[in-house]
Protein backbone atom coordinates (compact mmCIF):
# COMPACT_ATOMS: atom_id res chain seq x y z
CA UNK A 1 0.00 0.00 0.00
CA UNK A 2 1.33 3.44 -0.47
CA UNK A 3 0.30 7.34 0.17
CA UNK A 4 -1.93 7.45 -2.66
CA UNK A 5 -5.55 8.70 -2.97
CA UNK A 6 -6.88 4.95 -3.05
CA UNK A 7 -5.65 3.38 -0.18
CA UNK A 8 -6.66 0.19 -0.48
CA UNK A 9 -5.20 -0.35 -3.84
CA UNK A 10 -2.29 -1.34 -4.94
CA UNK A 11 -1.18 0.83 -6.96
CA UNK A 12 -2.73 4.37 -8.73
CA UNK A 13 -4.49 5.44 -11.51
CA UNK A 14 -1.74 7.76 -12.93
CA UNK A 15 1.00 4.63 -12.39
CA UNK A 16 3.10 3.07 -14.96
CA UNK A 17 1.38 -0.22 -13.48
CA UNK A 18 -1.95 1.18 -14.66
CA UNK A 19 -0.97 1.93 -17.84
CA UNK A 20 0.16 -1.42 -18.71
CA UNK A 21 -2.61 -2.65 -18.02
CA UNK A 22 -4.81 -0.16 -19.78
CA UNK A 23 -2.52 -0.85 -23.00
CA UNK A 24 -2.77 -4.81 -22.30
CA UNK A 25 -6.64 -4.74 -22.03
CA UNK A 26 -6.95 -2.75 -25.47
CA UNK A 27 -4.27 -4.83 -27.50
CA UNK A 28 -6.56 -8.16 -26.09
CA UNK A 29 -9.77 -6.91 -26.59
CA UNK A 30 -8.41 -5.75 -30.92
CA UNK A 31 -7.31 -9.22 -30.81
CA UNK A 32 -10.48 -10.86 -29.33
CA UNK A 33 -12.68 -9.33 -31.86
CA UNK A 34 -10.45 -9.27 -34.71
CA UNK A 35 -10.07 -5.50 -34.84
CA UNK A 36 -7.15 -3.09 -36.43
CA UNK A 37 -6.17 -0.24 -34.13
CA UNK A 38 -5.90 2.07 -37.19
CA UNK A 39 -9.61 1.55 -37.28
CA UNK A 40 -10.83 1.70 -34.05
CA UNK A 41 -10.11 3.43 -30.65
CA UNK A 42 -11.01 1.61 -27.53
CA UNK A 43 -11.73 3.80 -24.73
CA UNK A 44 -12.19 2.38 -21.46
CA UNK A 45 -14.28 4.16 -19.06
CA UNK A 46 -15.49 3.70 -15.66
CA UNK A 47 -18.83 3.88 -15.97
CA UNK A 48 -21.76 1.45 -15.85
CA UNK A 49 -23.02 0.11 -19.52
CA UNK A 50 -26.28 2.50 -19.06
CA UNK A 51 -23.64 5.83 -18.24
CA UNK A 52 -21.36 5.09 -21.03
CA UNK A 53 -24.04 4.47 -23.28
CA UNK A 54 -25.49 8.11 -22.47
CA UNK A 55 -22.25 9.38 -22.68
CA UNK A 56 -21.68 7.81 -26.52
CA UNK A 57 -24.93 9.32 -27.46
CA UNK A 58 -24.41 13.05 -25.47
CA UNK A 59 -20.63 12.88 -27.13
CA UNK A 60 -22.32 12.59 -30.77
CA UNK A 61 -25.08 14.70 -30.56
CA UNK A 62 -27.98 14.21 -28.07
CA UNK A 63 -30.59 12.05 -30.33
CA UNK A 64 -30.96 8.75 -31.84
CA UNK A 65 -33.10 6.95 -33.67
CA UNK A 66 -33.50 3.92 -31.95
CA UNK A 67 -34.65 0.88 -34.49
CA UNK A 68 -35.04 -1.87 -32.07
CA UNK A 69 -37.63 -2.92 -29.68
CA UNK A 70 -37.30 -4.31 -26.07
CA UNK A 71 -36.73 -3.04 -22.42
CA UNK A 72 -33.43 -1.13 -23.01
CA UNK A 73 -34.63 0.50 -26.09
CA UNK A 74 -37.25 1.44 -24.38
CA UNK A 75 -35.36 3.37 -21.81
CA UNK A 76 -33.06 5.30 -24.29
CA UNK A 77 -35.86 6.18 -26.27
CA UNK A 78 -37.85 7.64 -23.45
CA UNK A 79 -34.69 9.97 -23.24
CA UNK A 80 -32.98 10.38 -27.06
CA UNK A 81 -35.15 8.91 -29.85
CA UNK A 82 -35.94 11.62 -32.54
CA UNK A 83 -37.37 10.61 -35.70
CA UNK A 84 -35.09 13.24 -37.35
CA UNK A 85 -31.73 11.82 -35.92
CA UNK A 86 -29.80 10.57 -38.56
CA UNK A 87 -27.72 8.62 -36.04
CA UNK A 88 -29.29 4.79 -35.61
CA UNK A 89 -29.64 3.23 -32.44
CA UNK A 90 -29.80 -0.46 -31.18
CA UNK A 91 -29.23 -2.57 -28.71
CA UNK A 92 -28.02 -6.62 -30.21
CA UNK A 93 -29.32 -8.54 -27.52
CA UNK A 94 -32.07 -7.46 -25.21
CA UNK A 95 -32.26 -9.47 -22.25
CA UNK A 96 -35.28 -9.14 -20.70
CA UNK A 97 -36.56 -11.45 -22.89
CA UNK A 98 -33.31 -13.14 -24.42
CA UNK A 99 -33.87 -11.44 -28.21
CA UNK A 100 -31.15 -10.76 -30.56
CA UNK A 101 -31.92 -8.01 -32.56
CA UNK A 102 -30.23 -6.80 -36.09
CA UNK A 103 -28.63 -3.84 -36.17
CA UNK A 104 -27.11 -3.83 -39.09
CA UNK A 105 -28.25 -0.30 -40.09
CA UNK A 106 -27.55 1.01 -36.39
CA UNK A 107 -24.59 3.39 -35.72
CA UNK A 108 -24.91 3.53 -32.25
CA UNK A 109 -24.65 -0.19 -30.65
CA UNK A 110 -25.29 -1.30 -27.19
CA UNK A 111 -23.86 -4.54 -26.73
CA UNK A 112 -23.66 -4.35 -22.97
CA UNK A 113 -24.94 -7.84 -22.46
CA UNK A 114 -23.93 -9.05 -25.80
CA UNK A 115 -20.58 -9.61 -26.21
CA UNK A 116 -18.36 -11.74 -27.05
CA UNK A 117 -21.21 -14.56 -27.28
CA UNK A 118 -22.19 -12.72 -30.91
CA UNK A 119 -20.24 -11.55 -33.29
CA UNK A 120 -18.80 -7.85 -33.00
CA UNK A 121 -21.14 -5.79 -34.96
CA UNK A 122 -18.52 -4.43 -37.04
CA UNK A 123 -20.83 -2.17 -39.30
CA UNK A 124 -21.50 0.23 -36.33
CA UNK A 125 -19.69 3.22 -35.68
CA UNK A 126 -19.39 3.00 -32.21
CA UNK A 127 -20.05 -0.05 -29.73
CA UNK A 128 -20.38 -0.32 -25.95
CA UNK A 129 -20.08 -3.16 -23.89
CA UNK A 130 -18.46 -4.12 -20.51
CA UNK A 131 -16.17 -6.23 -18.21
CA UNK A 132 -18.21 -7.53 -15.57
CA UNK A 133 -21.02 -9.41 -17.70
CA UNK A 134 -20.07 -12.20 -20.07
CA UNK A 135 -16.04 -11.44 -19.52
CA UNK A 136 -16.71 -11.84 -15.56
CA UNK A 137 -14.68 -8.76 -14.56
CA UNK A 138 -14.68 -8.25 -10.56
CA UNK A 139 -16.26 -4.56 -10.79
CA UNK A 140 -17.66 -2.95 -14.52
CA UNK A 141 -15.57 -1.20 -16.78
CA UNK A 142 -17.05 0.12 -19.99
CA UNK A 143 -15.35 -0.53 -23.40
CA UNK A 144 -16.49 1.52 -26.31
CA UNK A 145 -15.13 1.12 -29.21
CA UNK A 146 -15.65 4.31 -31.60
CA UNK A 147 -13.97 3.81 -35.33
CA UNK A 148 -11.40 6.54 -36.07
CA UNK A 149 -13.35 8.38 -38.67
CA UNK A 150 -16.40 8.83 -36.35
CA UNK A 151 -14.65 11.36 -34.10
CA UNK A 152 -15.75 14.46 -36.78
CA UNK A 153 -19.40 14.06 -35.65
CA UNK A 154 -18.79 15.04 -32.27
CA UNK A 155 -20.65 17.63 -30.36
CA UNK A 156 -19.45 20.08 -27.67
CA UNK A 157 -20.15 18.85 -24.30
CA UNK A 158 -18.97 19.84 -20.91
CA UNK A 159 -18.31 17.20 -17.88
CA UNK A 160 -17.55 13.72 -17.17
CA UNK A 161 -19.95 12.07 -20.23
CA UNK A 162 -17.41 13.94 -22.69
CA UNK A 163 -16.23 10.68 -24.49
CA UNK A 164 -13.89 13.24 -26.17
CA UNK A 165 -12.54 13.76 -22.36
CA UNK A 166 -11.86 10.42 -22.19
CA UNK A 167 -10.34 10.37 -25.94
CA UNK A 168 -7.40 12.56 -24.72
CA UNK A 169 -6.64 10.59 -21.83
CA UNK A 170 -6.64 7.45 -23.47
CA UNK A 171 -3.85 8.88 -25.59
CA UNK A 172 -1.61 8.17 -22.37
CA UNK A 173 -3.38 5.26 -21.05
CA UNK A 174 -5.00 7.16 -18.32
CA UNK A 175 -8.71 7.69 -17.36
CA UNK A 176 -9.35 11.53 -16.29
CA UNK A 177 -11.35 10.41 -13.15
CA UNK A 178 -10.67 8.42 -10.23
CA UNK A 179 -11.28 4.31 -11.42
CA UNK A 180 -11.69 1.25 -9.97
CA UNK A 181 -8.36 0.22 -10.10
CA UNK A 182 -8.32 -3.27 -9.59
CA UNK A 183 -11.46 -3.92 -11.73
CA UNK A 184 -8.66 -2.48 -14.50
CA UNK A 185 -6.33 -5.50 -13.42
CA UNK A 186 -9.21 -8.13 -12.92
CA UNK A 187 -10.03 -7.32 -16.64
CA UNK A 188 -6.58 -7.70 -17.95
CA UNK A 189 -6.19 -11.59 -16.24
CA UNK A 190 -9.58 -12.16 -17.34
CA UNK A 191 -8.65 -11.21 -21.12
CA UNK A 192 -5.25 -12.74 -20.83
CA UNK A 193 -5.74 -15.99 -23.24
CA UNK A 194 -9.50 -15.76 -23.67
CA UNK A 195 -11.59 -18.45 -25.51
CA UNK A 196 -14.08 -17.23 -27.55
CA UNK A 197 -14.93 -20.55 -29.22
CA UNK A 198 -14.32 -22.14 -25.93
CA UNK A 199 -16.86 -19.82 -23.89
CA UNK A 200 -19.47 -20.00 -26.90
CA UNK A 201 -19.55 -23.67 -26.88
CA UNK A 202 -19.77 -24.15 -23.25
CA UNK A 203 -23.36 -21.63 -23.16
CA UNK A 204 -24.73 -23.65 -26.32
CA UNK A 205 -24.14 -26.63 -24.13
CA UNK A 206 -25.70 -25.16 -21.11
CA UNK A 207 -29.04 -23.46 -23.04
CA UNK A 208 -29.44 -26.99 -24.71
CA UNK A 209 -29.58 -28.93 -21.62
CA UNK A 210 -31.39 -26.46 -19.79
CA UNK A 211 -33.62 -26.25 -22.84
CA UNK A 212 -34.41 -30.47 -23.23
CA UNK A 213 -35.47 -30.39 -19.52
CA UNK A 214 -37.80 -27.36 -19.35
CA UNK A 215 -39.79 -28.61 -22.16
CA UNK A 216 -39.63 -32.01 -20.73
CA UNK A 217 -41.11 -30.83 -17.89
CA UNK A 218 -44.11 -29.14 -19.50
CA UNK A 219 -42.44 -25.34 -19.24
CA UNK A 220 -41.70 -22.67 -21.53
CA UNK A 221 -38.91 -21.35 -23.31
CA UNK A 222 -38.62 -18.22 -25.27
CA UNK A 223 -35.37 -16.50 -27.03
CA UNK A 224 -32.08 -17.64 -26.90
CA UNK A 225 -28.62 -17.63 -25.69
CA UNK A 226 -26.64 -16.47 -24.09
CA UNK A 227 -29.71 -16.00 -21.69
CA UNK A 228 -31.94 -18.90 -21.03
CA UNK A 229 -35.48 -17.60 -20.70
CA UNK A 230 -38.20 -20.11 -19.14
CA UNK A 231 -41.55 -20.45 -16.96
CA UNK A 232 -43.38 -23.26 -15.81
CA UNK A 233 -47.61 -22.18 -15.34
CA UNK A 234 -46.95 -22.68 -11.38
CA UNK A 235 -44.26 -20.35 -10.50
CA UNK A 236 -43.66 -21.17 -7.64
CA UNK A 237 -41.77 -24.92 -8.36
CA UNK A 238 -38.87 -23.71 -9.10
CA UNK A 239 -36.21 -22.28 -6.36
CA UNK A 240 -35.16 -18.67 -7.58
CA UNK A 241 -32.71 -17.63 -5.11
CA UNK A 242 -29.91 -17.82 -7.78
CA UNK A 243 -31.99 -17.22 -10.96
CA UNK A 244 -33.10 -13.72 -12.16
CA UNK A 245 -36.08 -12.23 -12.46
CA UNK A 246 -36.96 -9.56 -15.07
CA UNK A 247 -38.97 -6.66 -14.86
CA UNK A 248 -42.51 -7.67 -15.39
CA UNK A 249 -41.47 -10.96 -15.91
CA UNK A 250 -45.14 -12.48 -15.90
CA UNK A 251 -43.74 -15.65 -14.50
CA UNK A 252 -40.51 -15.75 -16.48
CA UNK A 253 -37.29 -16.92 -14.87
CA UNK A 254 -33.42 -16.34 -16.55
CA UNK A 255 -30.17 -18.20 -16.03
CA UNK A 256 -27.53 -16.19 -17.29
CA UNK A 257 -25.35 -19.16 -18.70
CA UNK A 258 -21.97 -16.70 -18.99
CA UNK A 259 -22.18 -16.79 -15.09
CA UNK A 260 -22.44 -19.74 -12.32
CA UNK A 261 -19.64 -22.56 -11.80
CA UNK A 262 -20.01 -25.96 -13.31
CA UNK A 263 -20.89 -27.21 -9.95
CA UNK A 264 -23.68 -24.44 -9.96
CA UNK A 265 -24.95 -25.52 -13.31
CA UNK A 266 -24.93 -28.91 -12.24
CA UNK A 267 -27.31 -28.07 -9.38
CA UNK A 268 -29.74 -26.34 -11.51
CA UNK A 269 -29.86 -29.16 -13.99
CA UNK A 270 -30.91 -31.59 -10.82
CA UNK A 271 -33.54 -29.12 -9.75
CA UNK A 272 -34.73 -28.97 -13.39
CA UNK A 273 -34.59 -32.69 -13.52
CA UNK A 274 -36.82 -33.28 -10.68
CA UNK A 275 -39.28 -31.59 -12.20
CA UNK A 276 -38.84 -33.89 -15.22
CA UNK A 277 -39.37 -36.56 -12.88
CA UNK A 278 -42.79 -35.40 -10.96
CA UNK A 279 -44.32 -34.37 -14.80
CA UNK A 280 -43.48 -38.33 -15.33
Amino acid sequence: MGFWPNPNENTHHRSAEFRAAYRQVQSSLLSIFHLRSMDWDILLLPLSGSLAIESVIRTFGGSVRVCTEGGFSHRVAEVHHSEDSDLAFGVLHETNDSRFCNVSGCHIVDAVSALPYFQFPESAQVVVTVSSKQFGGDTVWSMAFVRKDFWHRVQPLQGYLDLNRYRKFEQIAETPCTPPIRGLFSLADKLEGFDVQQFRDRIDRRYAEAKDLVLSAGGEVTGGPPAFTFRFAESDCVDTEKLWIPPNSEGWLQAFLWSGTDREFDNFMEELQRLTVSVD
